[in-house]
């Protein structure tokens, strides 16, 4: 792809990153054939290439988003199908992470949008937070059509019947191997798992025991901040990706990090260029 950055913009790193990026593509649209959102919308916008179009557009021009832009590049799922079949290797992941970022910095959301993405970015990350938000999901159910906003009830229809216990394995502390010591990891629990499937982590910690392995959960270990970073907050996301990593760097002969959630592994991976 031809890109039109000026020199000054490319003294600017994220924009000197983007571009590379950019000029990767070669608009074959390999992507749109495992993108979901292009799979239902059948929009050209709401596929890879399509929003890699707004993204270039949006850049380049050095001008604020649009709600046109702002809404197609909403709807990504950044599920990153689409780089499985790119045959270019489009790092798409890290140029809608960008584009997110300038969207939060340039683009005023109505009202609504921006009391629900704070109420998401305060709620969800905490554990206990979010297990009162489940809660108050299952007394609204009965009323959820009386809700004002779309996205409301939406949430609160999907909201689990029942709650799962709470484990106390999500705790700080150290779980022994069953027999000789093979390997000392950390498990990073999450945050949105302990509220809404516990049974992951203690199935993970049972597993991991029983091949040798000593499982430690760190003291002060939190949300990873894929939600906030979707989001555009990239200040918060780094705030969570900072404490984590100091947590882990406090807990002594860590050979590994265990994560059995996709997409915090995924974020947990990518700290190196968050950070950077």
């Amino acid at each position: 792809m031809q890109t039109f950055f000026t020199d000054a913009q490319l003294a600017v790193p994220k924009l000197a990153e983007a571009n590379q990026i950019l000029r990767t593509c070669v608009h074959c649209g390999f992507c749109t054939a495992t993108c979901p959102t292009y799979q239902v919308l059948g929009d050209e916008a709401d596929s890879p290439r399509g929003r890699i179009y707004l993204i270039k557009d949006m850049l380049e021009k050095g001008r604020p988003a649009d709600a046109h832009t702002v809404k197609h590049i909403d709807r990504c799922l950044s599920c990153l199908a689409c780089t499985t079949t790119c045959p270019s290797g489009v790092d798409y992941m890290h140029l809608v992470d960008q584009a997110r970022s300038y969207i939060e910095q340039t683009y005023r959301r109505p009202l609504g949008e921006r009391l629900l993405r704070w109420l998401l970015a305060r709620v969800i990350p905490n554990p206990t937070r979010f297990r009162l938000a489940l809660f108050a999901a299952r007394l609204a159910r009965p009323i959820a059509g009386l809700l004002p906003d779309r996205r409301l009830r939406a949430m609160v229809a999907m909201a689990p019947a029942r709650l799962p216990p709470v484990s106390r394995n999500d705790d700080p502390q150290v779980f022994p191997a069953h027999g000789p010591v093979r390997m000392r990891v950390a498990l990073q629990t999450g945050c949105a798992q302990k509220a809404l499937d516990t049974d992951i982590n203690d199935a993970t910690i049972r597993l991991l025991t029983r091949l040798g392995c000593e499982v430690v959960i760190p003291p002060r270990m939190g949300c990873c901040g894929a939600l906030v970073h979707h989001m555009g907050r990239e200040a918060e996301a780094k705030a969570f990706a900072t404490a984590n990593i100091r947590a882990l760097m406090a807990v002594p002969k860590l050979e590994a990090v265990v994560n059995n959630t996709s997409g915090c592994g995924t974020t947990v991976k990518d700290y190196g260029h968050m950070l950077g």
